[in-house]
């Protein structure tokens, strides 16, 4: 069985999406390739990002026909929602799902969104270009999708893609599978934000610019933002010892 919802703005799409296993397989333009795979494939003329979701074990496999919301179409409903919102992510075309029953593979499709740099580029390089005017606009938009109640359980700088215009600087986030739409507290909006600090001066830039823009105490988004980023930092510390362990 298969199961394709393509969005209505996009019926021009069908006969790709009708045959994305075909076009997938015969494409070469990897652009990730770890547990899921992502290609860049042309079609009609304009640039098309596909991913292939990893087929899960067994057991998800039996979750995701009977029990929740696929990776897939998790992937495309958060993208339709973030696109009303007027947040930018790639306009979501479709999501594909094979089942015999249970899931098999999958397919997530969308725009292609013609970026210059992630902010994990920004975050790594000291002297990156116009670097404090970056991290001002990114906390004008990380404010900005936690006042719509938008928590991006992947906010990470691999996940927010940044294009130049005029002055100015376009935010977009990706991987939206993982998300929740709730109200935030003052501590999760730091929690939420504590990947993104490379160096203590850099949580210092943000903490103070986020600060600005939310009207939070700035002694305090400091404070929080320490603790949840040195938090992350000691759960992955963690998470590499267990890793060696195993081995």
């Amino acid at each position: 069985m298969i199961n394709i919802q393509l969005d209505s703005n996009y019926n021009n799409a069908k006969d790709f999406v009708n045959n994305i296993k075909n076009h997938f397989s015969q494409n070469k333009n990897v652009i990730f390739a770890k547990r899921n795979i992502i290609k860049v494939i042309e079609y009609n003329g304009k640039k098309i990002v596909v991913k292939s979701f990893k087929v899960p074990n067994l057991i998800n496999q039996f979750a995701y026909r009977f029990i929740r919301d696929s990776k897939s179409k998790r992937s495309f409903l958060n993208a339709q929602k973030l696109i009303k919102l007027d947040i930018n992510t790639p306009k979501p075309i479709a999501y594909v799902e094979f089942f015999d029953p249970l899931l098999g593979e999958s397919f997530y499709i969308c725009e292609y969104f013609d970026y210059d740099f992630e902010i994990r580029a920004v975050l790594r390089d000291n002297n990156f270009e116009d670097r404090d005017n970056i991290f001002k606009e990114f906390a004008l938009f990380s404010y900005n999708l936690h006042q719509k109640g938008v928590y991006h359980i992947d906010y990470s700088p691999g996940n927010v893609l940044i294009k130049k215009e005029d002055n100015r600087y376009l935010f977009s986030i990706v991987d939206v599978n993982r998300m929740k739409f709730i109200k935030f507290d003052d501590k999760l909006r730091f929690q939420n934000l504590s990947r993104f600090s490379a160096t203590d001066e850099d949580t210092k830039t943000i903490a103070k610019e986020y600060a600005k823009v939310s009207g939070i105490d700035e002694k305090f988004a400091h404070q929080q933002l320490s603790f949840f980023h040195q938090k992350h930092q000691q759960y992955l510390q963690n998470k590499k010892r267990l890793k060696r362990l195993k081995r």
